[in-house]
């Protein structure tokens, strides 16, 4: 779908740009994606600190690797969250909140001065005040609104500028109807993936020996933050699993995780000693710059998501991880959650096993690399699957709901 050139679209974002974490690439695609299907789009966040030398002066575009066809302005901002190291979260929390309610009214009434089409936000502050303003608003979430956002949530539902809530599973989709909105007001879209990224990737063994990886060893792969939300996401029982994976096909299976933090990395190697696995057969990596991504995940043979079972991981969550291994064909082996069913399929695109099992990801893991037909086959399905997947589709079906042909 292409939107008329005239449609103008105003991101607004409460976070910190360019970030380390998924949040800050999401957003930039999704404004990539709504440029891409022919809006106008600016993109609006606040100052923050960057505490990180190497984020210091550093242009989202240059960061994540996007192409600069939208505009990003920085607006002002009392940066309040460095109060966070000083002060417990019980007290930096209402205050961040307070914080956010008055820099959203800023922000809208800034935005409000383009006189866009179509104004977006993953913020329920700045949503409340958008729609407050009368200005035609999409709101994304990607957790479930805590008591203050419910209060706000719930002033402007019945407002006709707010003209759609996008989530990314239909478990966070039915938490919205039971808060009143109406059926027609929310759709699901899963995250997605920028296929140009994976196309023409070199094979295995060159990514392997353009990364310096053993060409000799089986590789099992994590991609992605290590922890989010102050919440493991399975790299403990990654650890454990391979207890059981001391040998594969003759030779010694390397656990390689990417993404950081490396302060996590101590537990984890503290964790391998007590139980005994030798710390060369595992590696940890900090954050790769994004148009790296695919050839990490092309060296693996085997791509892994072992989230452990939370609410949140189970019923609200769509890691952009998922979509990155569906379009690099590397087989994938990940923990049967409701949310990952939504995209995963066990035996026809992916290899399901229990969460929280450490001998169950060892045995998947096992499965998919002592059996290369059944992998290659999960892995070809999951590449025929991944086009629905996209950040420009994506965008195109918000843009189409909205604004029409």
């Amino acid at each position: 779908m292409k939107v008329k050139k005239t449609a103008r679209l105003v991101y607004l974002a409460n976070v910190r740009l360019p970030t380390e974490k998924a949040h800050g690439y999401q957003i930039c695609k999704m404004c990539e994606a709504f440029a891409l299907n022919g809006a106008e789009v600016v993109l609006l966040h606040p100052y923050r600190h960057q505490a990180d030398p190497q984020l210091v002066g550093r242009t989202v575009f240059d960061y994540y690797g996007i192409k600069p066809i939208f505009q990003v302005q920085t607006l002002k901002n009392l940066d309040v969250v460095v109060l966070n190291r000083f002060i417990l979260d019980r007290i930096f929390t209402p205050i961040f909140f307070a914080h956010a309610l008055i820099w959203g009214y800023y922000a809208a009434s800034v935005a409000r001065q383009f006189r866009a089409d179509l104004y977006y936000t993953r913020d329920t502050t700045i949503a409340y005040w958008l729609v407050r303003m009368g200005l035609p608003t999409v709101y994304e979430a990607h957790v479930v609104p805590n008591r203050g956002q419910k209060l706000l949530l719930r002033k402007i539902k019945r407002q006709t500028s707010l003209r759609l809530i996008v989530v990314l599973t239909s478990f966070l989709r039915q938490r919205f109807l039971d808060m009143g909105f109406s059926s027609d007001q929310v759709i699901v879209l899963p995250d997605g993936v920028d296929l140009d990224l994976f196309e023409r990737l070199p094979s295995k063994e060159d990514c392997r020996r353009r990364l310096g990886l053993p060409l000799d060893r089986p590789i099992i792969g994590y991609i992605g933050r290590f922890r989010t939300l102050e919440m493991e996401k399975g790299i403990p029982e990654l650890v454990e699993a391979m207890k059981d994976l001391s040998s594969v096909n003759g030779a010694e299976p390397l656990l390689l995780c990417v993404g950081g933090p490396m302060d996590a990395v101590p537990a984890y190697l503290e964790l391998a000693r007590r139980i005994g696995i030798p710390q060369d057969r595992l590696r940890f990596v900090d954050r790769v710059p994004n148009t790296e991504v695919p050839y990490w995940i092309r060296a693996f043979d085997v791509a892994l998501a072992p989230f452990p079972r939370t609410d949140h991981y189970a019923y609200f969550m769509s890691p952009l991880k998922l979509f990155e291994y569906i379009a690099a064909g590397v087989p994938i082996l990940a923990t049967d959650l409701p949310s990952i069913r939504e995209v995963l399929r066990h035996g026809e695109n992916a290899w399901l096993v229990p969460p929280s099992d450490p001998k169950a990801l060892a045995e998947g893991i096992r499965n998919l690399l002592e059996n290369p037909d059944l992998a290659e086959r999960l892995a070809q399905q999951a590449r025929k699957d991944v086009r629905q997947y996209t950040w420009k589709r994506r965008a195109a079906v918000i843009l189409r709901h909205v604004l029409g042909n």
